[in-house]
């Protein structure tokens, strides 16, 4: 029995809560209060009608609960697209959730409810438990074939035949829709078979990244080998032009031989030294010569002094005369040649000797390395390279057709998951309909007869 009902963003109600009286139960007040919003309510937790404006303005979803003197508690809830059912069993702390079930609640829901229609041979169910405004009394406007079939369907045989008829409509209604699942299934398995060279596109797409990567380090390798190529080229170009260097140098004369300059610097003084005593001489002798001859001195002091310096003096123009015929049988001395000039000959003389020295060395080190290697020959490269990129193209085209194939199925998987939870059970053996099972030919049981119970 429904001990209590609760309304939340339902039509004109925020939240409402029913607690229901044992027996029966009346619900009054003025028009427009939300009073046909609560049997609305009843019916959409029982029947799940097509979708109206029941949720209220504003609000995200409406909310039907009712709550049984067993504590399970059953909620409808509308939202803008579509509709589920929570069921709570007594004990749990979450509830069960129901969606993607058609348009018919779940057996479960209808279980716990017990609010079903009556089913009449030949005619519409009726529906005992909830009526519509401003209709008559129950049955009164139905006519005479509606009242006996009701009346009739409250017997026991009735109830048989009924559930007989509805489980033969069943049975029919569930061959009908394995027939079009086995089309469906044929279908897709021929689809599928389009799928076959899949394996070769993977396989060849591998070997094509086996060959992009085998390519990549080829092109390093081109890279380095470039760079090696054009370090020997440079070297080349500077050895080119030290040889240059070293062959116009070898075409000079060698320098002269300096002569030694210091004896020849003290005799070029000790000359002038000479000459310019000799210049003295001379003028002492053209002042003595002027002189009147002296007279007889009386005094011998003074003359012994004047003999010692005209001894002495005769021993300097003895001397000096012995060295004028010394020097009279040298020749004139030359110019000095430039010693700085000299000097930066004999710099630019030890640079060269040393340039050459380390080219030697160099030469002698470039010697020992061995040839280097052919360049690699690119026209393959650059062939290998479009063959790449096409292979490229072609695995990418596959693997767009691939994917819009896969999510075709994933598709197809979740419209058959969509009808098989609608189903709830199996209508031939009762037992639960899994996607997976039943794609995968998983699902088995045997067939009843028809007509049996």
């Amino acid at each position: 029995m429904m001990r209590r009902l609760v309304l939340t963003d339902f039509m004109a109600h925020a939240h409402t809560v029913f607690e229901f009286a044992p027996g029966l139960n009346v619900l009054t007040g003025p028009n427009n209060t939300g009073k046909s919003a609560v049997v609305e309510g009843l019916r959409c937790l029982a029947q799940n009608p097509t979708p109206g404006h029941c949720i209220r303005h504003g609000a995200r979803e409406a909310r039907v609960s009712a709550e049984f003197d067993d504590g399970t508690v059953v909620t409808w809830v509308r939202r803008p697209k579509y509709a589920l059912y929570e069921l709570t069993r007594p004990g749990a702390e979450e509830p069960e959730v129901y969606a993607k079930f058609g348009r018919t609640p779940p057996e479960d829901i209808l279980a716990v409810l017990r609010l079903s229609p009556v089913p009449i041979e030949g005619g519409d169910p009726v529906d005992v438990h909830i009526g519509n405004q401003r209709e008559p009394v129950f049955l009164l406007n139905q006519p005479g074939s509606a009242l006996s079939g009701f009346f009739a369907a409250s017997t026991e045989a009735a109830h048989l035949i009924a559930m007989q008829n509805l489980l033969t409509d069943r049975t029919r209604k569930a061959k009908t829709e394995k027939n079009r699942l086995d089309k469906e299934l044929t279908a897709l398995a021929a689809s599928l078979g389009t799928l076959s060279p899949l394996p070769e596109l993977e396989l060849r797409l591998e070997r094509a990244g086996e060959a992009e990567d085998a390519l990549a380090a080829r092109e390093l390798e081109a890279s380095g080998l470039a760079d090696w190529l054009a370090r020997r080229r440079d070297l080349a170009g500077s050895i080119d032009r030290r040889e240059r260097s070293g062959a116009a140098l070898s075409r000079l004369d060698g320098p002269p031989e300096l002569a030694p300059t210091a004896p020849l610097a003290g005799l070029v003084a000790a000359r002038e030294t000479l000459s310019r005593r000799m210049d003295r001489v001379r003028r002492r002798g053209g002042a003595l010569a002027s002189l009147a001859a002296p007279p007889t001195l009386a005094d011998t002091t003074g003359l012994a002094e004047r003999t010692r310096d005209l001894v002495a003096l005769r021993g300097a123009l003895a001397r000096t005369g012995k060295k004028a015929a010394a020097l009279a049988g040298l020749a004139p001395p030359g110019d000095l040649a430039d010693v700085a000039g000299l000097n930066a000959l004999a710099n630019n003389l030890r640079a060269v000797r040393g340039g050459l020295r380390s080219l030697d060395g160099r030469a002698r080190a470039l010697s020992r390395l061995a040839a280097p290697p052919e360049p690699a020959e690119l026209a393959p490269l650059a062939d290998l390279a479009a063959s790449l990129r096409s292979a490229g193209l072609a695995v990418s085209a596959a693997k767009a057709g691939v994917l819009a194939k896969a999510r075709a199925l994933e598709e197809l998987k979740a419209r058959i998951a969509d009808r098989l939870a609608a189903l709830g059970t199996c209508p031939l053996c009762g037992g639960a309909l899994d996607p997976d099972d039943f794609l995968g030919a998983g699902h088995t049981h045997e067939t009843k007869p028809e007509g049996a119970s």
